[in-house]
């Protein structure tokens, strides 16, 4: 057995251990002791050429690596986050994107097989959401067209007719049980559009790419409803929101987040809880406060106040 075969044994062995190996720490170890970092490189370069996914550099630690183990996925599963996993792939499935992922046919057996357990367990109801027979052959030409950075030409069906429009894909989004296209748009009167994957009717590719605009991948994570409205510099024109909750109702708004941005400010002493909001436009917050009526008022702003109230005393007049 030569030094090299002994050396890569043993980072096999670590690496199968769900240890980190850094060059580094190896210069001082017995086996590589006086080795360049160069040799040290080589050897891992070895197992790399014959397992290229056996282990991955870690982020912000220079030159150290650890292996993706079972012992590793079995931490991640634990009670925390399975629940989370399950939903996942239950959802995948119930929308027929499950067949997109790039799965072994096999592993995805397993996979379907423990769905069906935690069905014995877990059962999850949500409303509805669209579902098309060719969604795969659709988001894979998405995903391609984000990864790539290409233009493409969406057939996008409003009302009884279909348009077509050029845009920039940023992001596969998932809001209000539904899949979305978030998209910058060369247009005169708006710069950021989304578009419900259901009613996207054929997807164009272009050999034309782009440049994405950090603002717009910023208001992308920031978004909190399909409602969202985009302009440059969106944190700037921000509304702020502040509602009252009736203190019968105070422990919903205390266990839940109903929109990313919710804070709560204060609870008063009559028991009430003072809450707070940033949204891009009222609209994305009207449906929250219509729902928790008469036990959440706005306190600002009022705008928003007076539009509730003239919308409730509309109705009662019926």
């Amino acid at each position: 057995m030569t030094n090299q075969t002994t050396r890569v044994l043993e980072l096999l062995k670590r690496f199968n251990n769900g240890q980190k190996v850094c060059i580094e720490s190896l210069s001082y170890d017995e086996l590589w002791l006086g080795k360049s970092e160069k040799t040290i490189r080589r050897d891992l370069d070895v197992i790399k050429e014959v397992f290229p996914n056996s282990f991955e550099l870690i982020r912000g630690e220079k030159g150290c690596y650890k292996a993706i183990t079972q012992e590793a996925f079995n931490q991640f599963l634990d009670g925390r986050n399975l629940s989370l996993l399950i939903q996942t792939f239950s959802i995948a499935q119930r929308s027929e994107l499950f067949k997109s992922f790039d799965i072994d046919p096999y592993d995805k057996k397993i996979i379907e097989s423990k769905l069906k357990e935690s069905k014995k367990i877990y059962e999850f109801k949500t409303k509805p959401f669209e579902s098309k027979k060719d969604n795969y052959e659709l988001m894979k030409k998405l995903e391609h067209a984000i990864y790539h950075r290409e233009y493409i030409t969406v057939q996008y069906s409003v009302k009884s007719r279909v348009e077509e429009y050029e845009v920039k894909p940023y992001k596969i989004l998932f809001m209000h049980e539904n899949f979305y296209l978030a998209c910058e748009v060369d247009a005169i009167n708006f710069s950021f559009s989304v578009y419900r994957i259901s009613k996207i009717k054929e997807i164009i590719r272009s050999t034309k790419t782009f440049h994405k605009n950090r603002d717009i991948e910023d208001f992308i994570k920031f978004m909190q409803t399909p409602f969202a409205k985009y302009q440059q510099g969106f944190r700037e024109h921000l509304i702020d929101v502040v509602l009252e909750v009736d203190k019968s109702k105070v422990f919903y708004f205390k266990a839940k987040k109903y929109l990313n941005s919710q804070e709560i400010v204060e609870t008063k002493e009559n028991g009430n809880l003072i809450v707070a909001y940033k949204v891009t436009q009222n609209i994305e917050i009207e449906e929250l406060i219509k729902r928790w009526l008469p036990y959440v008022k706005v306190i600002k702003p009022l705008s928003l106040k007076n539009k509730i109230d003239d919308e409730l005393r509309e109705y009662l007049s019926y």
